[in-house]
Formats: C-alpha cells, structure tokens, sequence
C-alpha cells in the first residue's frame, strides 16, 4: 500500500518541481531589461497614468484611450508605487497570471482523467517546452492573463457538469477575461453550451438554472466598464465596446493583408510542438481505437473551434492563439500518454524528448526575450534628464522618424515620469509646425540642428552617445 501511495505521488511530485522551476525562471526574468517593447511600454505608462489620472478611465499621453480594458492596468498602479524596480511592478503581474495558468491546467489534467495521474506533469511539460508562453510569461503584455481567465473557465465549465453552481464560475472568468483584454470567453462559453446541446447525453448539464443566471450576470457585468467610459468620459460606443478593435483586426485592412495560415505557421516555427499541437484535437476525435470521454471531446471541438476562427478571420499574430494554447498542450499530452501506454520503452523516450523540449524551449525564449528588450541605458538617461527638465506650461517635443533609434514616445512619457504629454514629431513635421516655445525635447545629435532652426535659443542639457536632450527659453 505505501509502495502504491508512493508509486502515485511521483507524477504530483514532478508536476510540483516542473512548476517550481517555471516560477524560480519568471522571477529571475521579470527583473532585469528595460522596457522598450511597445506593448509592454503601453502598460506600463497606462498604469502610470492612472496613478496620475484617476482608475475611472485609461489613458494613453494624457488623453483617455478605450482601446483596451483596466484590469491589469489597476493592478499594475498598485505595484508601481511599492516597488523601486519599475520593470518588476509592470512584469510581476503576467508572470503570477503564467504560474497560475501551469497549476490550473494541472487541475484541469487532473480532471481529465483522475486514473492518469502523469498527465499532469506532462501537460505542464508540454507548456513551458513553449517558447511563446515563457516570454509573454515575462512581458508586461495582456495575453497570458486572458490565458489564465481562459483555461479557468474551461475548468470551472467541466466542474459545472457535475455542480452546476461552477456556471457561476465561468461568468466570474468571463468578466475578468472581459477586463484584461477583449471578451473571448464569452465566445468559449458559447462554444461549450452549442457543444453540449448537440449531444444527447450532455443536454443535462444545461438545465440548470445557474447557467443562465450566470451568464446573464456575466453580461451584464462585462457592459458595466463600457457604460461608464461611454457615461462619464464620452467614448463613442464603437470604442468602448471595443468594435473598433475588432473591425480592426477581421476588416478590409487586415482580412487577406496576410497569407492565410499564418498562425498556425508562426506557432510551428516558433514552437517545436506547436504543429503537433494544433493536429492533436483533430486525431482525439478521429481516433477510433481509443474512446475518450466527453471532456475531452468538448476540449478538442473547443481548440479546433478558436484555432478555425483565428484561420478565417486571419488574425495578424500568434498570441491571439494565446488562450488556448493550454488546452492545446493537454491534448497533445493525452495522444502522447496513450502512444506510451501502447509501448513498454515510451514513458522513458518521452520523458527525455519532453526535458531536451522544456531546455530548448528555455533558450529559445531568452534568445526572444533579449531581442525584445533593447539596450537603451543611454536614452534612459536622457529620459530622466528630460524629467529633471519639466515644468508647467513647457512644450515637450520628442523628433524622430520611423527608421530613426529615438525610441517612442511611451519611453519618455513613463521614464521620465513626466506630468503632461509628448508631442512626438518627424523632423520633417518639426520644420513645417513646431510646438511653442519655451520647450524640451529629445533628439538625434544629427537632427540638433533642425531643432536649432525653430528653437534658436536651444542649448544642449545632456548628450549621451548619440541622443541630446533639449532646452529651449520663451523667444
């Protein structure tokens, strides 16, 4: 009996480790490298922004942006103010989001198939063996905390089968996924109840009065956000509900703008599963030697469903496939635990396969991760100078080009902790209309002389390589 016990502890065991190591990698990560990707400078400003603002709305350079939702904005507000490493506060939170997504998918492994217990520690294997995972793990990006929300409400609508009061659940994900980014699990829950409904044996679990009253609440929930920016801040209804991002993303301008494919074209490259991945719902529903039960059918409809979606409307980057990228892993786990079962040598070939994966994954995500993160110590300089500067009524001006290394404006604005906002501006914009003197800025030392031409009073405050901060006196 204690050999047994002992013999069904290892996967949990290994399961812990795996995570462990995952959360030991993001704290290292999170703490160094400046912020210079743009999407990770967007939360990073809006969430200064809102220290400076109110949490009522988000901003974006001191004007109210609704292009995306407050909720990893107001916990990041919270942490800036308590930690002296910026870039700790601004990552910290997709990395609690990423380690709680490992221990989720693990209870969702662990539901699958109880009778299985080293689906676990491969579901999480095949997780972190993603590159793409790891470093939005440790970007400051949106994307993995909707992951979480995601594979939490396909957890909780699995409990739901046999305790009806998950439904409840599932509408406290769907609002959450609702405030971090867009509303997608509303679609997930929608693709779970028409699944269901089509089979005979599943419609049970639909009569429940707490299905309905949980999504009626979610709904209403999710609109409470867009009401207010579209009562108290004025924002056109096609922005607060996001449809402008969405007719962004499926419109003239983006539908066929790329090859069709490209997600599952990126995810392979990026991913050495990535390809088996996205094949592995189709083979569990097609494989007739093995009958799987009804959570893993709905999964593997669920992931074809999302990635067929993303195909057709041609989504233009594979973190939009991010949600279901746990769901995914746990399936391609259970074709690889059932290939083992079959074979007397397997566990210990996919053991191996699975660490040469998790190392090559590790590397790979570094190699992404420090691509991402450009050395700008010189130009932090020249931002924090620029906010030694500052003063009311002072035109800030920030020149630079599109081909140019002047970083953008989001740099500065959060760098330099300045007070009121940038105008960012090509040298040729500058020539044609210049802001108002007195004013500050940030330049080439090239593109000086430009700025010399309309500021003839400039002098140079600090030159570090070849960037210049700027003052120029009321003419």
């Amino acid at each position: 009996m204690i050999h047994e016990t002992e013999q069904r502890s290892r996967p949990f065991l290994v399961a812990g480790i795996l995570i462990a190591f995952l959360i030991v990698w993001l704290g290292f990560q999170v703490r160094t490298g400046l912020l210079t990707n743009t999407d990770e400078l967007n939360t990073a400003e809006r969430s200064r922004e809102m220290l400076l603002l109110g949490r009522t709305a988000v901003h974006y350079n001191f004007h109210a942006s609704f292009a995306k939702p407050p909720l990893q904005y107001w916990l990041t507000s919270s942490t800036l103010p308590r930690f002296s490493n910026r870039e700790l506060a601004v990552r910290m939170w997709p990395a609690v989001y990423g380690a709680l997504t490992a221990m989720g998918l693990a209870l969702l492994a662990f539901y699958v198939d109880p009778k299985r217990p080293w689906l676990v520690p491969l579901s999480i294997g095949i997780l972190i063996s993603d590159p793409l995972f790891l470093s939005e793990t440790v970007s400051g990006l949106l994307d993995t905390g909707l992951t979480l929300f995601t594979t939490a409400a396909i957890l909780f609508a699995q409990l739901a089968r046999r305790r009806p009061i998950y439904w409840l659940a599932v509408g406290v994900a769907c609002v959450l996924g609702s405030l971090q980014k867009i509303p997608l699990i509303f679609l997930v829950w929608l693709i779970i109840i028409c699944v269901r409904a089509c089979s005979r044996s599943e419609r049970g679990s639909l009569r429940s009065g707490r299905l309905v009253v949980g999504f009626v609440l979610a709904l209403i929930a999710a609109m409470v956000w867009p009401l207010l920016q579209i009562w108290k801040h004025g924002a056109p209804p096609m922005s607060a509900f996001s449809f402008n991002e969405a007719s962004f993303l499926t419109g003239p301008s983006r539908l066929g703008a790329r090859t069709y494919f490209e997600i599952p074209y990126r995810l392979s490259i990026v991913w050495i599963c990535g390809s088996l991945a996205l094949l592995a719902p189709a083979f569990l529903l097609f494989w007739r030697r093995k009958k799987f039960n009804a959570a893993v059918e709905e999964m593997s409809i669920l992931a074809l469903a999302i990635t067929a979606l993303a195909i057709v409307f041609n989504f233009r980057s594979v973190r939009y496939i991010m949600p279901i990228i746990p769901c995914l892993c746990l399936l391609l786990a259970l074709v690889v635990h059932n290939i083992c079962a079959q074979r007397r040598f397997a566990p210990l070939v996919v053991a191996v396969a699975v660490a040469l994966l998790i190392a090559e994954s590790f590397v790979a995500a570094q190699l992404k991760i420090d691509h991402r993160r450009r050395n700008a110590s010189d130009q932090q300089q020249i931002a924090e100078k620029l906010g030694e500067l500052q003063k009311a009524g002072e035109s800030m001006v920030l020149v630079r080009s599109d081909e140019g290394p002047v970083l953008y404006d989001l740099f500065y604005l959060f760098y330099a902790n300045l007070r009121s906002a940038v105008d960012e501006r090509s040298v040729e914009g500058l020539r044609q209309n210049s802001p108002p003197s007195p004013a500050i800025g940030v330049c080439r030392a090239q593109d000086f002389p430009v700025v010399q031409e309309k500021y003839p009073s400039a002098v140079i405050k600090l030159r570090r390589g070849e960037f210049i901060c700027w003052q120029a006196t009321k003419a």
